[in-house]
């Protein structure tokens, strides 16, 4: 799962730079339909990974001593 949402960013990334270098309309829509989307998906993706691994779960709490 961490593979896939890297590529999706790398893909995003890819776009996003594509969009830097030529700055016109079809890059610009490119960027809207394809690159944000991935970006969207690419992190949450990630997400969903963290949070089965528990990284949003309270360990420790605190004491009242």
């Amino acid at each position: 799962m961490m593979r896939v949402a890297a590529l999706l960013a790398l893909i995003a990334l890819a776009i996003l730079i594509a969009t830097a270098a030529h700055l016109d309309g079809a890059t610009a829509t490119m960027f809207s339909l394809a690159g944000m989307p991935a970006l969207a998906a690419a992190l949450g993706l990630y997400v969903i990974h963290r949070w089965r691994m528990g990284a949003f779960r309270r360990t420790s709490r605190a004491s009242t001593t």
